[in-house]
């Protein structure tokens, strides 16, 4: 059988074209735009409580958003009577909350009057301060404030997330 050049020449040719292209090892594609990702926030709420005839009054001294997490998560307070604070969504819904020990119903033991036993105690204080510090949610918007004492919830006040400083 014999060949001809120019034959096999063109047969290489398509057969280089065809069979023996190189495709690119990876190709290119745009970055999709990246999610919104929230940097970690802690709330910070300095308050204080004044007893009245009517109920407690909340002051909010001061309220503070700043970045950062949590080293430690607060312990929940576990005595009877506490103030509970809670961060709602838009709609209202519960994200999280924190609940302090009531800072005005303090129980302190002091020695009682047998001078051999320790004897505990409830003190009633006219007034006193309270600071609350919690990891705030992404989707939080409001923040409420709440006590609860003798089996009973008093909302105290709600305010806006403030602002991050």
């Amino acid at each position: 059988m014999k060949f001809s050049y120019p034959l096999v020449a063109i047969v290489l040719a398509l057969a280089g074209l065809a069979g023996c292209a190189h495709r690119p090892a990876a190709t290119y594609l745009p970055a999709a735009p990246a999610a919104a990702v929230v940097a970690p926030q802690l709330l910070f709420l300095s308050c204080r409580m004044t007893a009245e005839t009517t109920g407690s009054r909340l002051q909010v001294l001061r309220a503070e958003v700043v970045a950062g997490t949590l080293k430690m998560p607060d312990s929940e307070a576990d005595a009877p009577d506490f103030v509970r604070v809670t961060q709602l969504d838009g709609q209202g819904q519960h994200l999280a909350q924190a609940r302090v020990s009531h800072p005005l119903r303090r129980r302190v033991e002091h020695v009682a009057a047998d001078q051999r036993t320790f004897q505990r105690s409830e003190v009633v204080l006219p007034t006193a301060e309270f600071f609350v510090r919690m990891a705030l949610q992404p989707t939080a918007a409001s923040i409420r404030v709440e006590e609860v004492a003798d089996g009973r919830t008093t909302l105290l006040s709600e305010l806006p997330v403030p602002p991050k400083s």
